[in-house]
Order: C-alpha cells, then structure tokens, then sequence
C-alpha cells in the first residue's frame, strides 16, 4: 500500500489549467520525473515553463495532450496512478470510475534544449497588467491585426495591437507600465527610439500580470508576477 500510495499523484486545478495553456503552445509534452513542467512550440519560437506542486513520478511521454485533458475532464476529482513506466491510470476516488492512458515513444516528442533563462543583452523592462494583456487581446479580435508592438519616442512609450504592414491599420494602445532601461546611465537617442514586436498568435500567456524583459538579441521573457516559476521566453518579430 505504500508503494502504491507513492505513486499516485492527485492533480490540482492550478496543473491541470496550466497543462492546458501548454497544449496551445505545443500538442505534445515530454514530463520528467519531478516538480516542473516545459514545452516548446513546434517552430521553436516560444518556450515555457513553471513548477508545479506535485511530483510526478515517472516520465510521461504524451503524444496528443489535448487527448490526456479531455480523459482528465471526464472527472470532478483525477488522481494519477502510475503502475508502470508505459501508462498512467486516471480515476475517481469517489465515483469509482477509471480509465487508461498509455505513453507515446518520447523519441518521437521534441524535448526542450537546455538553456539560460537569465537572457542575454536585456535591453528593456516593464509591466504588463492582467487588464492591460486582456484589453490588448481583446483589441486585436476587434480590429483584426495581428501584431502587438512596443514603441518608445522621445520619452513616450506604449504598448499597441495593429497591423505593422498597413500604415492605415486601426491601432489600440495603451501607456507602457513601469518601463527600465538596462543601463539608464548611458543612454542614446537612438535608444530611446524603438519598435519591438511580437505576432499576438504568440502571446499564449496564462491569464495574469508579467514582468517583461526585451532582449537586444530579438527574444522576450513574460514573468508571472504572481507565481515566479511560470516564464514564457517569446521570440520577437523582425522589424520590416
């Protein structure tokens, strides 16, 4: 009974939400033993990860994880149990009800390549609100553009949705929070003025307020500013 009870894993709320922001990144996920979760996109242009409070046990290799969270929601309460290193068994303690899902080959899902989250030549920071994110959101469904942009000119700086290819493109901004420079001693004109942007498809945040770092190396850390293990590192797009 021992040995059965360390391997059963009762999955919270807060780890089944953020599986399910990691299959919009990513339908497949390699979870190693442990209390932390990764995934990649397929073009590799974002990564993400965070803690979770369980320990998984045993590696699970999940081909199709939209699958595994549908198998997931058949119930109120799902426990893992983990009777070998091929398959997961879902059930319900209360109902009684169960079922089986068996691993795919991890050889055949992408792992995601070892990295330095402090990210290289950080150029700009600043925050960004829950309301300001989903206002941002909202704003690129109503207009129908498909890029959010960061600008900065002569000491103005905000943060938008619009299509950066049309110069007529409706546009909805908003003042930049809190923005910092890396080296605020030694500032240019010519740092002062910028345009950092990223494709909204990208911005598969959970819902939250971030902390953002812009690197000078075309890459974006996205800080949970209320759990600090949960980071998005986003690439940015080529300013044309």
């Amino acid at each position: 009974m021992q040995a059965e009870a360390r391997q059963t894993v009762k999955l919270s709320k807060q780890t089944i939400d953020l599986l399910r922001n990691f299959s919009a990144i990513n339908k497949s996920i390699l979870i190693d033993p442990g209390k932390f979760l990764e995934t990649m996109s397929v073009n590799k242009n974002i990564i993400a990860a965070s803690d979770i409070r369980e320990g998984i046990p045993e590696q699970m290799a999940i081909y199709d994880l939209p699958l595994f969270l549908g198998a997931l929601s058949l119930f109120k309460s799902p426990t893992l149990f983990f009777p070998d290193n091929k398959k997961v068994v879902i059930y319900d303690e209360d109902t009684k009800g169960k079922t089986t899902f068996y691993y795919s080959d991890p050889e055949i899902i992408g792992r995601v390549p070892e990295f330095n989250p402090d990210l290289p030549d950080p150029e700009l920071f600043f925050d960004l609100p829950q309301q300001d994110l989903e206002q941002l959101m909202q704003a690129s469904k109503v207009y129908g553009v498909e890029d959010l942009c960061i600008y900065g000119y002569e000491g103005e700086y905000s943060i938008c949705v619009k299509d950066k290819k049309n110069d007529t493109s409706n546009v909805f901004s908003l003042p930049l929070k809190k923005p910092t420079f890396s080296d605020p001693g030694n500032m240019t004109k010519e740092r002062l003025t910028f345009c950092y942007c990223f494709k909204v498809e990208n911005l598969k945040l959970l819902p939250g307020s971030y902390h953002v770092c812009l690197s000078r190396r075309n890459i974006a850390n996205f800080s949970s500013l209320s759990n600090s293990s949960l980071n998005y590192f986003i690439a940015l797009e080529p300013n044309k």
